[in-house]
Parts: structure tokens; C-alpha cells; sequence
């Protein structure tokens, strides 16, 4: 088999064989039990199928549910989540029907299957890598849930229906699973299929939530040791395997399959399209359709880059006309802004990134100041914060292909890994570790050492290396689609959130001060003419005033589940009887 692709949220399978196709037949959902045990494809073809309905990619939208992006220009309220209108019917997440199919497989893969062991221990582990994963999403969104682990007949009501596990219990469960699929799982071998070191990398991720405030709210150091331990584990593995930091930041997500991928969804046109949507991060003038602008940049994310000597960015005393100049690597990996050199496929050799309102008709009455064209020229899809993100955008995409792009969807890195471990690290007081870790990513960005070698970062005690590492996460992770968790996990989403200056977040209005005649539109070097800029300070289009903590730790569950079971308890953020911090 060369390669799989799949297509996430459908339950469409593509396979690509060489040769002939012992898969041809019209409905996969009809292969039979006899089919799946005795023939090795057919048992791949279907965890395969398990693959297509949980694998994770990429989501536009959710950097507007906390504070790394803007709500897209032309749209008329910011997230339901900052307006205090969620409720327990908000968030769906229940894959009991892909649980099922996990769970038919694993009988029948330890029952009956009678092809290589091998292949039938690696199946066997991807099965319980995805049991493990889908009851960590919902643990991770409602607390406990029903564990269903046998493959119960849908009409016996006493085996399925059944009322919610503890959270504690539903954790142990994963932890379980995690760790049988680790001793199945091969070695990484670069083919995008999860392997051992992808196994243990979720577990540590797992276990650090289990250790966060989310769930651990007396601190108990129990928990922060265990995901150390795994996280530590995890490290030295994929150490032994050649995975590391990649040198170059800005290489992470445009070098396939490079030292730093872990856990990856991949994609290849035209066997699929990709699942990352392309055309929604783009700015229209180069997408040219009415999904535009994804992921704009807020100030609040912009501001967060350190600068090249590793201090903060300081909008009191620095000029934003200037905000580009001498800024760590990831900046320029993430952030486009005006004056930005040219990043997509249609603007090579033709332009820069010019996101600035000038004079167009002379009239000085129309617009702000008189300015009340965008260079980018199109008011209803325009980036309302004046940045777009520059983050997992294929470079080889203009509007012809806009639909086709091949950029891969890393779900795991190696920095994450390093990551958790610092963040358990530092809650051991193993305070030296936390800012080796510190230290490396840094170093990575090209941020200058210093004298003293620390790269900017001046936290010594527990609690201001804590915050270190949420600033860091901040900007090494943006719309890696972790933030609005980690907010969440912290328990800091409301306070952050509403924190924000005038609780709303913030964009630029970048004005061109110059004639119309001489305003930048080429290739000119923003170097040489920022200081021809005016900009201000702008607000989104609504104030954040969110629900209590609590509701957001924990999500209800949807009314559609309890009427489905009426064993399901309500969790008693939300009006119920259930405790998810059992």
C-alpha cells in the first residue's frame, strides 16, 4: 500500500494500491466479520474507516473563541462563547457509533482474526489509540461519560444504555488503553499511521490535563508527577527515534514529514482536498471566494511575540508603525502584516502584504481622516484586525487551486511534547528542566541568548515560570487549535478573556499618510517607509461579558444525549446532578 489519505468527517475511504484492489467492492459497510478476520487489507481498510471518522484537522474558526484572532470582517457577532450564550446544547461531541466500531474490532481481532500477528497487533493498537482518543475529547469537554467497552448488541438496552462513569474512572480507562496500544505499536515510520511515539505523546498530553486545574483543582502533585513521568517518557522515546526541534520554525508545517511531526493527518491532491481550507485563511483579494480571512490575527496575539533580544513587546513605549521590526522568528512564521513580504503564490514578484486605508477619491470628508480605501479593497472580507495569519498557508495556492492545497495537519509536535513536560516540571519543582525547555524553544526562534544566557525569560520562582510557559504556549502554539483548551484546562478563560482591556479584543487601523500617488503597492520595503504610517488602535465589534468558569470547564451535555439515555445524568455546572470532578 503506498498511501492513505483520509478524509476527515466523512465516512468516505480512499485507498491507493499498487496492483489490483482486493477492497472493490460497492459498500465497505457491508464487508462481513469473515471478510475483516481473514484478510489483512480488509481489517486495514476498516481501522482505516476508524481513522476517517476521528482523525483531527484543521479548524478556521476557533481562534475567534479566545483571544488569538479577531471575528471575520462582514460578520455581525464575535463567539457565543464570549457573549455568555452558550448552553448545555453548544457543544457536540459523542462518537459512540465510532466506539462501537472500535469495539466489534478489537473482539474480533482477539477472537478470530487468522492473517500475520503483526499486523494484527499494530490494527489492534490503532483501534485502542482511537477508543482512547475519542473518550478524552468528550472527558475533556463534559467530565465523565458512559464507558462502553464491548460491542453490545443496539437493542440491549442494559448494555448500552448505561449511566456515566466517573471522570477518575473514564481517565484510568484511556490510560489503559494508551498503554496496551503502546506495547502493539510500531516504531515511527514516517507514514503518518499512529505509532508507538504518537501513543505516548497523547498520553502525556492526557495526563497533563488530568494534573491542570481543570480537574485537579487541590493541586494534587500526584497527578503533576504522573504526567511527568509520561511526558518525560514520551521525550526520551522520541528522542531515541531521531524526533526533535526542526532548525528552521517557519519549515514546521511546509516540510512534510520533517523531525518535529508526531501525530499528523496528511493530505495529497488530488487524492483529497485539504481539510485545512485553505481558501479561509487566505485574504479575499487572493482567494477570491466568500470564505475569507480565517484566523485574523488579534493585537492581543501580535503583541504577545517577544522581541529578538527576548524582551516583551511594550505598546506604551514602542511605535506600531513598527511592530515588525526585530521580533522572534515565529512572528514572521505566524503573523502577516502590513508591508509583509509576499507569502502566497499570486503575490511572488508582484507585492507585498499591504493592509493599510488611504485617500482614494481626494474627498478628505469620506472615511476616517479621509482614508477610506483598504489596500486590500474588499470591505465586506477584509482582515479586521489588519493581520492574517501566515501559519499552515500552502504558498503554492492562488485562486485558480485555492481548494487543493497539501499542507499536512501536525495534531502533535515534538515542541508540544517539550512542552507539557516543562509545564509538569515545573509544578515537581523541577524548576531548572521547565526553563531548559524554555530556553530550547527560544534558542529555536533565534531569539539572542543574552548575557546570562536566558534568552529574555527573567521568572525564577514556580508561579512566574508557570506564567512563562502560558505566554510561551501562546505564541509557539497560535492556531494550533490548543489555546482555547489550554484557557480552558487553566481555568482562566473567563478572567483572561474579560481581562482584556475594555474586555473586547483589539486590531490596528493602519493609515497611509502619504499621497495616493506614492502609496505602496509593489514590492517597496517596509523598512524604508513605516515611519509614513499612522496607526491606531481599533476594538472588535462587541464587548466580552461570558458566562461563570464553571460552565466553561465543563460544558453541558446536549439535551439530545439525555433524552437518548435516561441514565445520563446533567453535569451540576449546568443544572444537573452529576459532579465531573469525580
Amino acid at each position: 500500500m503506498n498511501k492513505i489519505i483520509y478524509l476527515i468527517g466523512s465516512i468516505l475511504l480512499i485507498v491507493v494500491i499498487e496492483g489490483c484492489n482486493p477492497l472493490d467492492k460497492e459498500n465497505l459497510t457491508a464487508i462481513s466479520n469473515i471478510d475483516v478476520i481473514t484478510n489483512s487489507e480488509i481489517a486495514e481498510a476498516y481501522v482505516n474507516n476508524i481513522y476517517a471518522n476521528l482523525m483531527p484537522g484543521f479548524d478556521v474558526n476557533q481562534g475567534q473563541d479566545s483571544d488569538e484572532a479577531m471575528k471575520v470582517m462582514g460578520a455581525g457577532t464575535i463567539s457565543d462563547y464570549l457573549t455568555g450564550q452558550i448552553t448545555a446544547d453548544s457543544y457536540y461531541y459523542y462518537p459512540y457509533d465510532v466506539i462501537r466500531n472500535v469495539n466489534i474490532f478489537l473482539k474480533l481481532m482477539e477472537e478470530d482474526a487468522s492473517f500475520d500477528q503483526d499486523i494484527i497487533d499494530r490494527l489492534t493498537g490503532e483501534a485502542l489509540f482511537w477508543r482512547a482518543w475519542a473518550y478524552f475529547k468528550m472527558i475533556r469537554a463534559y467530565g465523565g461519560v458512559p464507558l462502553i467497552l464491548k460491542a453490545e448488541s443496539p437493542t440491549d438496552e442494559e448494555a448500552v444504555f448505561v449511566p456515566r462513569a466517573t471522570t477518575s474512572n473514564c481517565f484510568e480507562q484511556i490510560i489503559v488503553d494508551l498503554d496496551d496500544a503502546m506495547g502493539l505499536l510500531p516504531s515511527p515510520s514516517g507514514n503518518g499511521r499512529i505509532d508507538k511515539g504518537a501513543a505516548m505523546a497523547f498520553k502525556g498530553r492526557v495526563l497533563l490535563f488530568r494534573a491542570s486545574p481543570q480537574f485537579n483543582r487541590n493541586n494534587n502533585l500526584d497527578l503533576w508527577q504522573a504526567a511527568y513521568d509520561a511526558n518525560k517518557a514520551a521525550v526520551n522515546y522520541l528522542n531515541g527515534q531521531g524526533k526533535g526541534l526542526l532548525e528552521d520554525f517557519s519549515k514546521i508545517w511546509v516540510e512534510e514529514m520533517n523531525k518535529e511531526v508526531i501525530m499528523v493527518t496528511r493530505y495529497s491532491y488530488p487524492e483529497a482536498t485539504n481539510g485545512m481550507t485553505q481558501v479561509c485563511i487566505m485574504p479575499l483579494k487572493y482567494g477570491e471566494s466568500g470564505c475569507a480571512g480565517g484566523n485574523q490575527p488579534s493585537l492581543e496575539l501580535v503583541n504577545s511575540f517577544p522581541m529578538k533580544d527576548g524582551s516583551k513587546w511594550d505598546p506604551n513605549a514602542m511605535d506600531y508603525s513598527a511592530l515588525h521590526q526585530d521580533r522572534d522568528d515565529r512572528f514572521y512564521a505566524t503573523i502577516i502584516y502590513n508591508g509583509a513580504a509576499p507569502y502566497l503564490k499570486a503575490m511572488f514578484g508582484v507585492e507585498n502584504m499591504w493592509t493599510y486605508y488611504y485617500n482614494k477619491d481626494g474627498d478628505p470628508s469620506t472615511g476616517i481622516n479621509g482614508k477610506e480605501v483598504r489596500a486590500d479593497f474588499f470591505e465586506s472580507y477584509e482582515s479586521r484586525s489588519s493581520f492574517y495569519s501566515n501559519k499552515m498557508v500552502d504558498p503554492n495556492i492562488d485562486a485558480s487551486n485555492k481548494e487543493n492545497g497539501e499542507i499536512d495537519w501536525i495534531e502533535i509536535r515534538y515542541a508540544e511534547v517539550i512542552m507539557n513536560l516543562a509545564e509538569a516540571a515545573n509544578e515537581i519543582d523541577e524548576t531548572n528542566e521547565a526553563l531548559d525547555i524554555l530556553y530550547q524553544l527560544r534558542e529555536r526562534a533565534n531569539i539572542e541568548p543574552g548575557q546570562n544566557g536566558k534568552y529574555g525569560i527573567t521568572a525564577t520562582a514556580k508561579e512566574e515560570i508557570r506564567q512563562t510557559i502560558m505566554d510561551e504556549r501562546f505564541v509557539e502554539f497560535a492556531f494550533e487549535t490548543k489555546r482555547f483548551w489550554d484557557l480552558r484546562r487553566w481555568r482562566i478563560y473567563k478572567s483572561r478573556m474579560e481581562g482584556l482591556e475594555g474586555s473586547v479584543k483589539h486590531g490596528l487601523r493602519i493609515e497611509w499618510d502619504g499621497s495616493t500617488d506614492e502609496r505602496p503597492k509593489g514590492l517597496e520595503d517596509m523598512d524604508e517607509i513605516w515611519d509614513m504610517f499612522s496607526v491606531n488602535v481599533t476594538e472588535d465589534i462587541e464587548i466580552i461579558n461570558m458566562l461563570e468558569e464553571d460552565n466553561y470547564s465543563f460544558f453541558g451535555l446536549p439535551s439530545t444525549y439525555l433524552e437518548r439515555n435516561s441514565k445520563l445524568e446533567q453535569n451540576n455546572t449546568w443544572g444537573g446532578t452529576f459532579n465531573p470532578l469525580d
